[in-house]
C-alpha cells in the first residue's frame, strides 16, 4: 500500500516538474526572440536616423514613431524577464514543500511499528454494529441543560379591584422590575383580563452576597394556563406560556331559555367559548337580543375540556346546535371542507350569516342621517348618501366585515377615502379620513375589526367625522337599516361529504354514550378584577342632602283677631 502511494506521488512530482520545465523553455525562447527583434529594429532605426538629417520634417515624425516602437519592445523584454524569475521562484518553493512532505512521511513510517494497529471497518462483526451506532449517538447527543428553578417562591392571590402591578408591589418588586415584568408578560397575556382569584408566583434566587434577587413571575389563571416572565439579563425578561394538559369529553346539553341566552346556556353546562360559537353559528337569521322569547329552547353537542384534576376549564368546541323558536327549528352542523376550513352549516349545507358584525367606530355618535338634508356648506337641500358619525381626529376606523380593498386614496370632496368590496353584491365606503392605515392597499384583504384608517376632516367637511356609505349592486343605500346576510352553499362532492358528516352527528345524538353536561356557572369571586362591586356614592350624597335640607315653607300660626 505504501509503495503504491509513493509511486503515485513520484509520478505526480515528475509531471509537475516536466510542465514547469516546458514553461521555462518557452519563456527563454520568447526572450531570445524579443531580443533578436529588438536588435534588428535598433539597427534599422539607427540607419534611418542618419538619413533623417537630410530629410523633411515629415520623415522626422516617422522616425519618432519607430523610436516608440523600440521602447515598447524593450518593455516587453523586461516583462518577460520578470515572468521567468517568477516561474523559477515558484518551482523552488514547490521543491521545498515536496522535500518537507517527504521528510514527514519518512518519519511517520519509522514510527509506524510502535503505534497500536487500527482495525478496518470491514473487519467489525455484524453483531457489534448496533453497539457502535449506540456509542456514536451517545457521543453526538448534547448534554441536556437542566431547567433553572427559583430558590424560593412566594404565592399571592389577586383580590377584587387589584391589578397585577399592585400585587407585584406587595411582593417587594421595585418599579423598574414591575415595568420589565409587565412588558414581557404583555406579549402573551392581556393584563386587563386578569381575574380575581388568579395566582401570582414570585420566584427569587440567592445572590453571591446572600441577597434575594428576582428570578421569575408567573401568573396562573383559573384554567391553569401559566404565563411566566423569567429573567435572562439584568433588565431583560423573556415570556413563556405553559398550557395545561386537558382531556376532551363529548357532552350534550339542552335547556329552555329563561332570561339572557348566555346565562341560560352557562347554567346548562355549556362552556363560555362554546356559547359564543353558538351565537356565531346562528348569526344573521337570529338576533339573540330580539328574536328569543321565554319558552324557546336550545340543544348543543360539544367537546368539553377537563384538566387533570377533573375540573372543567371553561373551553370547548361546538359540534352541533339547534334553536327552537316557537314552531321553527334551526340547526347548525360543524363541517370541515376539503380545504381544511371549518364552519357551521344548516341541514342543507348552506351558510347564512351577517355580513357586518361590528360598527366602524367603537363609540359611534351619529351627527347626520341618510337622506335629504340642508347641506352645511353649500346651503341648499341635497341628498346625503351616507351616515355621519362625529369623533376626534385620529380615532381608529375598523372594517365592519371581511372584504377586499378596491379604492384607497383621495377622491374629490370625499377627501381621503377607502372602499371595501365585501362580496359580489355589497361594498362599503369611508370618507374624510385623516390618513389611511399603512397596511391598507388596493387589493389587500381585510377582516372584521382590522383598522383601515383614522377619523379626519379632509375634503368637503365642517368638522372631524366619519362618512360611512353602503353600496348594493352599485346603488347607495342606508347602512343603518339593512339586515345584510352573506350566503354560501356547498355543492357536488363537498355537499355529499357534508351529508355524511351530518348523518353521523345525528346518529350520535341518539346514542346512549353521550354524557349530560353539568352546569358550571361562573363564581362571583371569579369576575374580572376591574369589575368589582361599585360603591353607591350617589345614594350617599342624596341622603346627606336630604338630611341637611331645610323646608322651603313653614306653616306659621297667625294670631287671632
Amino acid at each position: 500500500m505504501n509503495t503504491l502511494n509513493e509511486n503515485q506521488s513520484n509520478e505526480k512530482k515528475e509531471n509537475q516538474r516536466s510542465c514547469l520545465e516546458r514553461i521555462s523553455d518557452l519563456t527563454l525562447k520568447l526572450w531570445d526572440q524579443i531580443g533578436q527583434n529588438a536588435a534588428d529594429l535598433a539597427e534599422d532605426d539607427f540607419d534611418f536616423s542618419e538619413g533623417a538629417k537630410k530629410s523633411s520634417s515629415k520623415k522626422s515624425a516617422k522616425s519618432k514613431k519607430n523610436t516608440k516602437t523600440i521602447q515598447a519592445f524593450l518593455s516587453g523584454g523586461v516583462i518577460g524577464a520578470l515572468s521567468v524569475l517568477a516561474v523559477t521562484s515558484y518551482m523552488d518553493s514547490l521543491a521545498l514543500k515536496e522535500t518537507e512532505t517527504t521528510r514527514l512521511i519518512q518519519e511517520r513510517a519509522a514510527e509506524e511499528q510502535t503505534l497500536t494497529p487500527i482495525a478496518e471497518v470491514d473487519q467489525i462483526p455484524l453483531q457489534d454494529e448496533s453497539l457502535l451506532q449506540t456509542a456514536e449517538n451517545q457521543n453526538d447527543s448534547e448534554p441536556e441543560v437542566a431547567e433553572v428553578a427559583p430558590d424560593h417562591i412566594e404565592t399571592f392571590e389577586v383580590k377584587p379591584r387589584e391589578s397585577l402591578a399592585a400585587v407585584l408591589k406587595k411582593g417587594g418588586l421595585t418599579n423598574q422590575e414591575i415595568y420589565h415584568v409587565s412588558l414581557a408578560l404583555e406579549e402573551i397575556l392581556d393584563l386587563k383580563r386578569i381575574q380575581v382569584g388568579d395566582k401570582v408566583e414570585i420566584g427569587t434566587v440567592k445572590s453571591d452576597a446572600g441577597e434575594d434577587v428576582l428570578f421569575s413571575v408567573t401568573v396562573e389563571d383559573r384554567k391553569n394556563f401559566r404565563y411566566t416572565a423569567s429573567r435572562s439579563d439584568e433588565e431583560v425578561f423573556e415570556a413563556s406560556l405553559k398550557e395545561p394538559e386537558v382531556e376532551l369529553k363529548t357532552e350534550y346539553a339542552e335547556s329552555e331559555i329563561e332570561g339572557p341566552f348566555i346565562l341560560s346556556a352557562q347554567n346548562a353546562g355549556v362552556p363560555t367559548n362554546v356559547v359564543h360559537q353558538m351565537i356565531w353559528a346562528f348569526d344573521g337569521p337570529v338576533d339573540f337580543e330580539r328574536d328569543l322569547r321565554k319558552g324557546d329552547s336550545f340543544t348543543a353537542v360539544f367537546k368539553k375540556e377537563y384538566n387533570m384534576e377533573g375540573n372543567p376549564t371553561g373551553n370547548g368546541e361546538l359540534m352541533y346546535a339547534s334553536l327552537t323558536l316557537g314552531k321553527k327549528v334551526l340547526e347548525r352542523y360543524l363541517y370541515t371542507d376539503s380545504g381544511d376550513h371549518s364552519d357551521y352549516y344548516d341541514e342543507t349545507g348552506k351558510i347564512a350569516r351577517k355580513l357586518f358584525i361590528m360598527h366602524p367606530l367603537k363609540r359611534p355618535r351619529q351627527t347626520s342621517r341618510f337622506g335629504m338634508r340642508k347641506h352645511p356648506i353649500l346651503g341648499y337641500s341635497t341628498m346625503h348618501w351616507g351616515a355621519d358619525f362625529g369623533a376626534p381626529i385620529g380615532t381608529p376606523i375598523r372594517a365592519p366585515g371581511e372584504g377586499t380593498v378596491v379604492k384607497a386614496g383621495r377622491l374629490g370632496s370625499y377627501g381621503i377615502y377607502v372602499k371595501i368590496k365585501h362580496n359580489s353584491e355589497y361594498s362599503s365606503a369611508y370618507a374624510h379620513m385623516s390618513k389611511i392605515h399603512n397596511k391598507v392597499r388596493v387589493g389587500r384583504k381585510v377582516k372584521a375589526g382590522d383598522i383601515i384608517g383614522y377619523v379626519g376632516n379632509t375634503g368637503r367637511s365642517t368638522g372631524p367625522h366619519l362618512h360611512w356609505e353602503l353600496h348594493k349592486n352599485g346603488k347607495r343605500i342606508n347602512p343603518l337599516t339593512q339586515k345584510i346576510t352573506a350566503q354560501k352553499k356547498l355543492v357536488g362532492t363537498e355537499l355529499r361529504r357534508f351529508y355524511a358528516a351530518r348523518d353521523k352527528i345525528r346518529a350520535d345524538l341518539l346514542g346512549s354514550t353521550t354524557a349530560i353536561a353539568k352546569a358550571e356557572p361562573l363564581p362571583e369571586d371569579r369576575k374580572l378584577a376591574y369589575q368589582g362591586p361599585k360603591k353607591s356614592k350617589k345614594k350617599v350624597r342624596s341622603a346627606k342632602r336630604r338630611s341637611s335640607q331645610k323646608t322651603a315653607a313653614r306653616r306659621v300660626k297667625q294670631p287671632k283677631g
